[in-house]
């Protein structure tokens, strides 16, 4: 009898061990790279599903190991956008799913923005700290983000790494176009977990 009892508890044990690795497993880091939008986005007209991609700016190396040199494009789609109407809010959220490296290979991606900055900073300050904070090179899965208006005029970025989606934009009084250029910083990573040595080649 107590033979099985400390089976049991035993067998418990084990399962309570598994189930928190898989909970350490499934939180993701990522790694954080300065990118542009390839084109407008506009939640006037923009429409769900819609393809939207953003190009590296620099080359990064995600967590587990997969390269994504400058120049590789990040794309995904609206996932939901609302217009404003008779003045009113008006918003537009992103996911990005894919890298698209400039030889055509495609790398499944998580990707969540950081900040967004406007198009207008001139190559000289782009990355400058009076213009833009600095990119962060590991973001941990917990990280969220609340941009307020400023940094885009009255527009709001709020975004989270354990949200599906990448980042929604917000603005309360109409609505807003962000022009091709408009930066955005991007934590990104690979979508499955252990893809990322056959991914890197």
């Amino acid at each position: 009898m107590r033979l099985r009892f400390s089976l049991q508890n035993l067998s418990l044990g084990v399962a309570l061990v598994s189930l928190t690795a898989a909970g350490a497993a499934s939180a993701q880091t990522l790694a954080g790279v300065n990118t542009h939008l390839v084109k407008p986005l506009d939640s006037a007209t923009a429409a769900q599903g819609q393809t939207v991609a953003v190009k590296l700016d620099g080359s990064v190396k995600t967590p587990d190991g997969v390269k994504l040199p400058r120049g590789t494009e990040l794309v995904g789609k609206i996932a939901a956008v609302k217009p404003s109407q008779n003045g009113g809010p008006a918003s537009l959220s992103v996911v990005f799913t894919t890298a698209q490296l400039k030889g055509g290979k495609q790398i499944p991606v998580k990707a969540t923005l950081l900040a967004a900055y406007p198009d207008d900073q001139g190559v000289e300050a782009q990355y400058s700290d009076s213009t833009m904070d600095t990119v962060t090179d590991q973001v941990s899965a917990d990280h969220q983000v609340d941009q307020e208006p400023g940094a885009l005029p009255g527009v709001t970025l709020k975004a989270a790494v354990k949200d599906a989606d990448s980042g929604t934009f917000t603005k309360a009084d109409g609505n807003f176009k962000l022009g091709a250029g408009t930066f955005f910083q991007v934590g990104v990573g690979s979508a499955a977990s252990g893809s990322g040595a056959s991914a890197a080649e």
